[in-house]
């Protein structure tokens, strides 16, 4: 059994917070000894299983001298200590910086994304996403010395019995994304296809999430006419993500910058068909398994998705290929290899 610190200095609930809870219930439910460091009204802490403690933190800002003092002590107690996000990173490194080399061992760095350098200059371990994001690492980050590639993965236990969250159609064939209004997700290139498809084709848009650029998508659906096609369901409760994605015909994801989404493993378990863009982290996700097209191409989107609702053949075939690839997703070996990776840089 290890004594396992994850800490997070985020307020919201999105990918790198759904990464935590997974991590920290999967190994509390193995035995080991798990404390989760965080913010005041971190909304994560809903999500942790009973076995789990939960600690407040400080997180005042990159300079406060608290945050690294307990740092110091938790590498010092802890036989791991696991960041996520640039304030724990930063905070972390400041304490690293002046402990002995077995000591800063015990210091793992989680990226989950592109983030910039600046609050990563203490971290020398870094678990990684994707492939992608850990050759982003090794060419922006070049004091890091040793990463790992530990994918993302999600407790699909729910998703075989999930029932859709907004009743389906007969005639209407709906397109769906869930994911925070931000201008990566590409909401406005599918609103844009989906503006195209809707003149010609029975179409519905169903999305779900909450985000800076909430509005903007509004009014980008007025402006093109298809506001009275496209449902905005605002905040999806984590417990109903499942049933989000049972309520569509396919999931689409032109995403222009993922470290590893989460949301398309999601959409994959409940074996639907996928259309996206091939960003790197989406196309490590899913193989060959989805419909990809060049990133921003939003004809060449459209045009995918046309081709998806009138191809009943191809959307058995790519249900299919979804369903078989999600299970290499699963919360459990995402666990696991994070295991692996402890021992090496521990032991090895």
């Amino acid at each position: 059994m290890k004594k396992i610190l994850q800490a997070i200095d985020a307020g919201g609930w999105g990918g790198a917070e759904k990464v935590v809870v997974m991590i920290s219930n999967e190994l509390a439910g193995m035995g080991h000894d798990v404390e989760v460091w965080v913010r005041r009204g971190s909304l994560l802490v809903e999500h942790l299983s009973s076995e789990v403690k939960v600690r407040v933190m400080p997180f005042i800002n990159d300079y406060e001298p608290f945050t690294p003092l307990l740092f110091a002590r938790a590498l010092k107690t802890f036989d791991v200590v696991h960041v996520h996000l640039g304030r724990a990173a930063l905070l972390s490194g400041y304490a690293a910086k002046f402990l002995p080399e077995e000591l800063r061992r015990k210091l793992f760095c989680h990226m989950h994304l592109y983030h910039k350098p600046k609050h990563y200059k203490g971290q020398g371990q870094i678990i990684c996403v994707s492939k992608a994001v850990e050759d982003y690492v090794k060419k922006a980050m070049p004091w890091v010395k040793r990463t790992w590639v530990v994918y993302n993965g999600i407790d699909m236990s729910g998703a075989p019995l999930a029932e859709p969250l907004i009743p389906k159609k007969r005639d209407v064939f709906r397109i769906g994304l869930l994911a925070s209004f931000k201008a990566e997700k590409g909401h406005r290139d599918l609103i844009k296809a989906f503006g195209g498809l809707s003149r010609r084709l029975p179409v519905e848009l169903l999305l779900g999430g909450e985000g800076p650029l909430l509005f903007e998508a509004k009014k980008l659906a007025s402006d093109l006419g298809v506001e009275d096609k496209v449902n905005f369901l605002g905040a999806v409760p984590p417990e109903k993500a499942f049933s989000f994605w049972k309520s569509l015909d396919v999931a689409c994801v032109p995403s222009y910058a993922e470290g590893f989404p989460l949301t398309l493993i999601e959409a994959m378990s409940c074996g639907l068909p996928v259309v996206g863009y091939a960003e790197p982290g989406i196309v490590e996700a899913m193989g060959n398994e989805g419909l990809l097209l060049p990133v921003g191409d939003v004809g060449a989107l459209a045009a995918a998705l046309e081709r998806v609702i009138a191809d009943e053949s191809l959307r058995r075939q790519l249900s299919s290929l979804s369903l078989k690839r999600s299970g290499l997703f699963s919360a459990k070996s995402m666990a696991e290899n994070l295991l692996k990776a402890y021992e090496l840089a521990l032991y090895v």
